[in-house]
């Protein structure tokens, strides 16, 4: 984990990662089952130097190819860069996920932890993002030196040299002692250390292990693995304490200018640059790569040097083997403002030309060719609320946007996001646009939801051809509130924003189905639901909602007003509430077709293709799986059901649909372009 010193950034600590959920996914969390495993009883293996050679290594890149970085950070899975310029760019696994991506911002350290990462950005104030856990998510306000991640919590010292700690905190790791002022500090698997003026030891949390023991020292710099501490002394020499299974608290004798520690093993770089390793994982021994290094970060089982120049290489053991591999080549080139990043919306522009929606809380008009929209280049932004939007939770973000379907008359733009001020409320505003901008300033509230939790926001602004807004909002991760009409979560709500005022944001339309039933909330239109994403009405009028599923089924209702869709009493056409539930619950609207996880794990409805490009699609109703990255067209069976057939496999994360002006539709991945359905039509369908 990081050793980390006031006013300078050292190397990041490990990662023991969780799989990160599809933000839409609605809290489908697989853990990695050995990440906090116990170390076996075994004879210590004697503190010798891994043994064994990489002979693999990359070659290094073409500057073409690769931007020089001046810090790298590694995790169990995932690898972090930060050029000279500030930007931050992560990648890892089998593919890139939605999560690696930090809020806008130029940085000067970044850090990963056990499923999220964090940053100190330029002004010296702290965003982390990733993590289903918000908490680890939501560092202090303030400026601060440097901060570091631990497993599930994080530190950081403030500009006095004063430890703040966030997140996971049984046994005490995310408190440190009041008083004290720092010059480094590090955050580890259970415990975290500082050191004080003096260079003593100071530790907090967890000490089963003698891993948070206090020492005078004095030391220079700290490193802390998952179940232990490391140090180098002011000659250089270093100093470990805690678990030492394999080894990984026994340094070799000699200097070292810099260290950094794994899980059970640590690494230090020799005054000349060469890396030397000790301990070693599962009975492996990891061994050191050729060449010589500026710096270096420990993972759990991965870690990464920078060669001279700023390029950075990265190596892993597998448990059971004892050859360790050579990460493929790392390309950490940040996106610049001439890339689209985890488009949500993707709207035709008046008088030409797409607006996208950036789930960072952007907006951008670009222009379109035939295959790839917006590789034509970007036009200014739209809007760009980067400052009011909150998108370090998994769910969070700007979640949707809509323009007035009588845009001449009403030149307004519709938002649906989560705020940064209080990540705790989701809220839809309007914005006057003039001359191909939205004015910011005349941020008109419509609505603002309490979310007490960090999941489920919902997030589709839809107009009927009744010029009515309606709005599809997830429960929240609170199933009492779907089936309760006195909430708004879990619920389509249906409003009139035509004539809107700070005084009276909307009205409740007459025939709203709710509005004369005591105790309910007017807006509803329909409930029972609980997360519906995405939404959109069909050539006759029909709502078509996709509702993401918990553990059994996702589903497509074609909603009516005030429909019962049923959740959490029923799971698609699933029993999810028990029997006597489902068997009161006469009143529930079944769905229109469902499918198992087996096939992904979040829908992402689309809507119904009206192009001219695709003729043989024409009518058919075109979704896909966040998961998955496949698409499918739902299509009448004939016996008065849908059938669907699978048309394409993205192999991205799969976030929205869009359609331009002629009804052509496109494909929103998360992890590839955007492009058109022509297009992805192309890709093979498995």
């Amino acid at each position: 984990m990081n050793c980390c010193r006031r006013g300078r950034c050292c190397q990041a600590r490990p990662s023991l990662k969780m799989k990160i959920p599809p933000w839409p996914a609605l809290a489908l969390f697989l853990i990695l089952a050995a990440a906090c495993a116990n170390y076996p009883a075994a004879t210590p293996p004697p503190p010798t130097a891994m043994a064994a050679a990489i002979t693999t290594v990359p070659a290094t890149p073409a500057a073409a190819d690769l931007i020089p970085l001046v810090q790298v950070a590694a995790g169990q899975n995932d690898q972090c860069g930060l050029t000279t310029e500030g930007g931050v760019s992560c990648q890892g696994g089998d593919r890139m996920t939605w999560w690696h991506q930090p809020p806008p911002a130029a940085y000067r350290q970044i850090t990963v932890g056990q499923d999220y990462a964090c940053g100190l950005r330029q002004d010296e104030t702290i965003a982390c993002w990733g993590s289903s856990n918000l908490e680890k998510n939501v560092p202090p306000a303030g400026q601060f030196t440097v901060v570091d991640a631990g497993k599930q919590h994080a530190c950081a010292l403030d500009i006095d040299g004063y430890a703040q700690c966030w997140g996971w905190n049984a046994d005490g790791r995310a408190t440190p002692p009041a008083g004290v002022a720092f010059t480094a500090i590090a955050a580890g698997g259970v415990h975290s250390c500082g050191l004080t003026a003096n260079g003593a030891l100071q530790c907090w949390g967890k000490n089963d292990r003698g891993q948070a023991d206090n020492h005078s020292g004095p030391f220079q710099s700290l490193a802390l693995g998952v179940w232990n501490t490391c140090a180098l002394r002011p000659d250089g020499t270093a100093w470990c304490q805690g678990e030492d299974a394999a080894g990984q608290s026994r340094p070799p004798p000699g200097v070292f200018s810099h260290i950094a520690a794994g899980s059970d093993y640590a690494c230090g770089l020799r005054p000349g640059g060469r890396p030397e390793c000790w301990g070693g994982g599962f009975g492996v021994d990891l061994g050191e790569p050729a060449g010589t290094f500026t710096a270096l970060s420990a993972g759990w089982d991965t870690f990464c040097a920078l060669k001279a120049g700023g390029y950075p290489e990265c190596w892993r053991y597998q448990p059971g083997s004892a050859t360790p591999r050579a990460l493929p080549e790392l390309n950490f080139r940040p996106k610049d403002a001439t890339e689209i990043q985890q488009p949500v919306e993707l709207l035709s522009w008046p008088g030409g030309g797409l607006a996208v929606a950036q789930r960072s809380g952007s907006i951008l008009l670009c222009r379109p060719d035939s295959h790839l929209p917006c590789a034509a280049g970007l036009l200014p932004p739209l809007l760009d609320l980067t400052d009011r939007v909150e998108f370090a939770a998994p769910e969070s973000g700007m979640l949707s946007a809509a323009l007035d379907p009588d845009f001449d008359r009403f030149p307004f733009i519709y938002v649906y996001y989560t705020l940064r001020a209080d990540f705790r409320r989701a809220r839809l505003s309007r914005f006057p646009v003039a001359a191909g901008r939205a004015d910011r300033s005349e941020e008109m509230v419509i609505l603002e939801l309490p979310m007490p939790d960090i999941h489920h926001y919902g997030g589709a602004i839809r107009f009927g051809a009744d010029g009515m807004l309606y709005l599809g909002i997830g429960d929240n991760y609170l199933r009492e509130d779907p089936q309760n009409l006195g909430s708004l979560r879990g619920k389509i709500i249906r409003i009139n924003v035509r004539g809107a005022a700070p005084e009276r944001p909307y009205a409740i339309p007459a025939d709203n189905p709710m509005r004369a039933i005591p105790g309910a909330r007017p807006e509803i239109w329909a409930y029972g639901l609980r997360n519906p994403w995405r939404m959109s009405f069909d050539a006759a009028g029909r709502l078509w909602v996709g509702d993401v599923g918990d553990k059994g089924a996702e589903e497509v209702s074609i909603v009516t007003t005030g429909a019962n869709l049923g959740w959490p009493v029923f799971e698609g056409n699933l029993c999810y509430g028990g029997p006597a539930q489902c068997a009161a619950l006469t009143d529930a609207t079944p769905p229109a077709f469902t499918y198992t996880q087996e096939d992904g794990c979040a829908i992402i409805w689309g809507g119904q293709y009206q192009g001219a490009a695709l003729p043989a699609l024409a009518g058919s109703y075109i979704f896909g799986d966040f998961c998955s990255g496949r698409v499918w067209a739902l299509e009448p069976d004939g016996a008065g059901g849908w059938a669907r057939r699978l048309l394409t496999n993205t192999n991205s994360y799969l976030g929205s649909f869009g359609v331009d002006a002629a009804g052509e539709m496109y494909l929103l991945p998360f992890t590839a372009p955007i492009i058109t359905l022509e297009r992805a039509l192309t890709l093979p369908a498995e």
